[in-house]
């Protein structure tokens, strides 16, 4: 779980930069990149390592999983949007 909040952390960030700015292709990039790995750290089963391509609905799984977790941790994800 340590390695999805310093991903989460890192997307929350993201999030906040694009409101503030507009981001550079490197940029957007990179935050994608972070989001997906956290998502796919809430998937279960040898596709949520990095590198395998996710299916439509693997990605819906995860995103689904993500809304959940943010639901269930609303107290913490306010937190961590805050910094």
């Amino acid at each position: 779980m340590d390695d999805f909040l310093a991903l989460i952390t890192v997307y929350y960030e993201c999030s906040a930069l694009a409101e503030a700015h507009v981001l550079s292709q490197v940029e957007r990039f990179a935050c994608n990149e972070t989001y997906q790995q956290a998502k796919r750290l809430l998937l279960d089963g040898p596709l949520s390592e990095p590198g395998s391509i996710l299916t439509r609905d693997q990605n819906t799984q995860a995103f689904l999983a993500f809304k959940e977790w943010e639901a269930a941790n609303a107290a913490l994800v306010a937190q961590l949007k805050s910094h």
